[in-house]
C-alpha cells in the first residue's frame, strides 16, 4: 500500500518534537512493509530556523518531502491559505516522482483541513487523526470549529487518540471516530529492574507551559518532601514557564532536590526513566499523553490527572488518577507512591504497555482502517 502522510513538519536535532506523532506513525507503517511518503508543510514562525523551500530527505527509512515557508505574524486565515498552496505545490512534485497514493492520512485539525482540500481535488481516500488538545477545552473558537468541521466532513475515517476526545468530537461535531492511541517506541522505552539507589526520584516530562502545571508539581513536591533529602524531582522539557519555575524552586529552597533538565532526546529521557521510581504529570488537558505511556513502557508507575487522555490507560495496577489543579491530591499521591514502593509489578506494567501501544500493534490497527476504506471503493 502507498500512503501519503501529511504533517506539520518533521523532527530535527534542533526541534526534536516537531511532527513527532506523525513521524512515529509513518515510521511504523514503513516497518510494516508499506510505501510511505511523508509530506511536511512547515509554516511555523520565521524565528524557527530552517531552510526555505522544498527539500527531500530520508530519515529512519521514511521518505520526506517538505516545504518550508517561514512566516511572520500574519492572520491565521492567510496562514491556512498558504498551507493549502504549499501542499498543492508539494503534491505535484510527489505525484510526478512517486505516483498517486492509495490513501492519504493527515494529523491535527489545521493540517487535516489543508489535506481535505487536496482530497476534494484528487479524490484520494482520506483518513485523519485528531490529537489537538484545544478540543478538550470547555469551548473552542469559531475558526477552529469551522476548519475542524470541514476537515472531519471530508474524511473517509476519523481517528482520535483517546476515548475522551472521541466523545467530545461526537458531542461537538456529531462525527463518529475510531479510537487508536499514539505509538510508543517500546524498543527504546523498556523495562530494566531498578538498581538500588540512595535517592528516590520522581520524573516529569512535558513542555514548560501553563497547561502542563509543572508549577503545581513543584509545589506539591515541596509540600511532601522539602525536608526529606532522599527524594528528588527531575523535570524534562522547555518553554516560556522556565524562569517562573526556577524562581519557584529557589523560593522553596529546593535547588538541590529539583532539576530542570531542558529539552533532551528521547534516548536520554529513556535512560533517566530507567533510573527513576515514579512518573508524575499534573496536566490540565491531554488528548492522549505519550509521556505517560513512555513511563509505563519503562515499568514506571504514574501519577496522572483526569484530563481527557490518561483515563484511557491509567488504572489502579499502574498508577494513580487525581483531579486537575488539585495540589492536596497531588501531594498525597506523591506521598502514597513514596510509602508504597513495592505495591506495583513494574515488569507486568511494561509488558502490558508493550502489548497495547507498540509500533506493531498500532500500525496493524491503522492498516485495518485503510483496508476497510479501500475495500469499499473496489
Amino acid at each position: 500500500m502507498y500512503i501519503l502522510v501529511v504533517a506539520r513538519g518533521y523532527p530535527t536535532e534542533k526541534y526534536k518534537m516537531n511532527g513527532i506523532f506523525e513521524f512515529d506513525q509513518a515510521k511504523a507503517l514503513v516497518e510494516a512493509g508499506h510505501k510511505v511518503i511523508y509530506a511536511a508543510i512547515d509554516v511555523r514562525s520565521i524565528r524557527r530556523w530552517r531552510k526555505w523551500g522544498i527539500e527531500k530527505k530520508k530519515i529512519e527509512g521514511v521518505e520526506i518531502y517538505a516545504i518550508n515557508i517561514p512566516l511572520g505574524r500574519i492572520p491565521k486565515s492567510i496562514r491556512q491559505k498558504i498551507s493549502i498552496l504549499g501542499l498543492k505545490i508539494l503534491y505535484r512534485k510527489i505525484l510526478k516522482e512517486q505516483g498517486k497514493p492509495d490513501i492519504m492520512h493527515a494529523h491535527f485539525a489545521g493540517v487535516g483541513y489543508t489535506a481535505s482540500k487536496l482530497k476534494q481535488k484528487t479524490n484520494i481516500p482520506f483518513v485523519m487523526t485528531e490529537h489537538l488538545s484545544s478540543m478538550m477545552k470547555p469551548t473552542i473558537d469559531n475558526r477552529l470549529f469551522h476548519i475542524a468541521s470541514r476537515a472531519y466532513e471530508n474524511t473517509d475515517a476519523l481517528i482520535t487518540v483517546s476515548h475522551g476526545l472521541k466523545d467530545i468530537i461526537k458531542k461537538r461535531f456529531n462525527k463518529d471516530a475510531i479510537y487508536i492511541p499514539n505509538i510508543v517506541d517500546t524498543k527504546l522505552f523498556t523495562y530494566s529492574p531498578n538498581k538500588e539507589n540512595e535517592c528516590f526520584n520522581f520524573i516529569s516530562i512535558g513542555g514548560l507551559i501553563e497547561r502542563k502545571r509543572m508549577d503545581l508539581t513543584i509545589e506539591a513536591f515541596a509540600s511532601a518532601f522539602k525536608n526529606n533529602e532522599k527524594v528528588t524531582l527531575t523535570i524534562f522539557g522547555d518553554g516560556p514557564e522556565r524562569k517562573k519555575l526556577e524562581e519557584l524552586i529557589r523560593r522553596h529552597n529546593i535547588d538541590n532536590k529539583v532539576k530542570l533538565m531542558g529539552l533532551q532526546s528521547r534516548k536520554i529521557i529513556s535512560e533517566y526513566l530507567k533510573k527513576s521510581n515514579y512518573f508524575v504529570l499534573a496536566s490540565q488537558a491531554e488528548t492522549f499523553g505519550v509521556v505517560y505511556i513512555e513511563a509505563l513502557a519503562s515499568g514506571i508507575p504514574v501519577i496522572a490527572t483526569k484530563c481527557g487522555g490518561p483515563e484511557s490507560f491509567v488504572n489502579e495496577n499502574n498508577g494513580l488518577m487525581i483531579d486537575v489543579n488539585d495540589k492536596k491530591q497531588l501531594t498525597e499521591a506523591m506521598k502514597h507512591m513514596y510509602n508504597n514502593m513495592d505495591k506495583y509489578d513494574r515488569k507486568s506494567i511494561a509488558i502490558e504497555t508493550k502489548e497495547k501501544f507498540s509500533t506493531e500493534t498500532i500500525a496493524d490497527k491503522i492498516i485495518d482502517v485503510y483496508e476497510k476504506i479501500l475495500n469499499t471503493r473496489d
